[in-house]
């Protein structure tokens, strides 16, 4: 899934022909506009890139991490991409924690028994020697479990940064929208609504259809015709 989110092109603007007349007849370049980048007309759903320097049709955003733009052609292999690097993170940060509990040292026991009551104080008191328990015994940790440590700790840190940007995507794909769609409707007002619907998503994964399509074809199977 990277490597088609990043070495697939993001999508390419649908070629028309322009000029003077007759090459261009009338309407035919309605609603379009010139981008002074590549020198042609600009069709309502792209957008010129110049990170990349092309104009990309529904594009979303230029993403630095795949080093490509993200737009009509990539998009569903991008979100696939976060899916699984989310799921990737997720099992790495069980795992780690799952092999780093068995090598860890013993952690020195801690007495609460002189603690009376429960006020913020005490709970202050018992969570730092809580750390400094585990601290003292991370100082003999071996080097695979400070490398245990470094992967629990990266691999939250990507899980967390990863997951808020697949919401993200999904929040506008439920809108109907893609990033600079976002934007470009916050700055003109929002006088255009789109439809926030379920069915934006499961049309942006390829499935135009709702599943509610097919619930008369299951009860019209079970019915039986009579003479």
């Amino acid at each position: 899934m990277f490597c088609l989110s990043a070495f697939r092109c993001a999508g390419t603007p649908p070629t028309v022909l322009w000029g003077s007349y007759p090459d261009v007849g009338k309407g035919d370049l309605q609603n379009y506009t010139f981008c002074h980048y590549c020198s042609k007309p600009k069709s309502p759903r792209a957008h010129h890139c110049r990170s990349c320097g092309i104009c990309v049709l529904d594009m979303d955003h230029h993403c630095p991490f795949i080093g490509n733009c993200v737009g009509a052609s990539n998009h569903r292999h991008f979100i696939a991409f976060l899916f699984a690097a989310v799921s990737s993170t997720i099992y790495v940060s069980i795992m780690s924690t799952y092999a780093a509990l068995h090598i860890w040292p013993p952690v020195k026991h801690i007495s609460i028994r002189h603690l009376n009551g429960f006020n913020s104080h005490i709970a202050i008191q018992v969570f730092k020697e809580i750390i400094l328990a585990f601290a003292s015994s991370a100082v003999q940790l071996s080097a695979r479990g400070l490398i245990l440590v470094y992967l629990f700790i990266s691999s939250v840190s990507l899980q967390i940064g990863l997951s808020v940007l697949l919401w993200q995507q999904l929040s506008y794909i439920y809108e109907g929208k893609t990033y600079l769609g976002h934007l470009s409707s916050q700055g003109s007002g929002g006088d255009h609504i789109e439809e926030k619907d379920c069915q934006n998503i499961l049309r942006f994964f390829g499935c135009p259809y709702s599943i509610s399509r097919c619930f008369p074809s299951l009860r019209n199977s079970h019915k039986r015709h009579t003479k």
